[in-house]
């Protein structure tokens, strides 16, 4: 039997946060942190080595979602699947640029992220 995928959460809201990680592991992910700042996810991937990201586009601190995620894929390899609230033209090609899984926005149903993460993770949806 496969291990369950490894997910790393980086949502600076913290409620928004607590929910994805409920959900995953409601439907068998297990979730390896969450992160509400980039330096945060970083070295939380390093300690954990998760095998996706979800990222929040907009996060407090000096580094955006996107930095962030862009920084994860360079460094640890992980596809990432953005959440978020963003869909002015600019921050959706800055997103886009990084080829994410998804780009999902809030609010989003629970369907949706099980979907991206299966599809993160090469799995089939049942």
């Amino acid at each position: 039997m496969t291990p369950p995928a490894r997910v790393l959460i980086l949502e600076d809201e913290i409620l928004v946060a607590w929910s994805l990680q409920e959900l995953l592991s409601l439907v068998g992910y297990e979730v390896t942190g969450i992160a509400a700042t980039v330096s945060d996810a970083l070295c939380l991937a390093e300690n954990t080595k998760p095998d996706l990201a979800i990222v929040d586009v907009r996060l407090a601190g000096q580094r955006d979602g996107i930095e962030g995620a862009e920084l994860l894929q360079q460094q640890f390899g992980l596809p990432v699947i953005f959440l978020t609230g963003e869909v002015d033209k600019e921050t959706v090609q800055r997103a886009s640029a990084l080829n994410p899984v998804r780009y999902l926005l809030k609010p989003v149903h629970g369907e949706q992220i099980v979907e991206a993460v299966r599809t993160a993770v090469g799995q089939e949806a049942t």
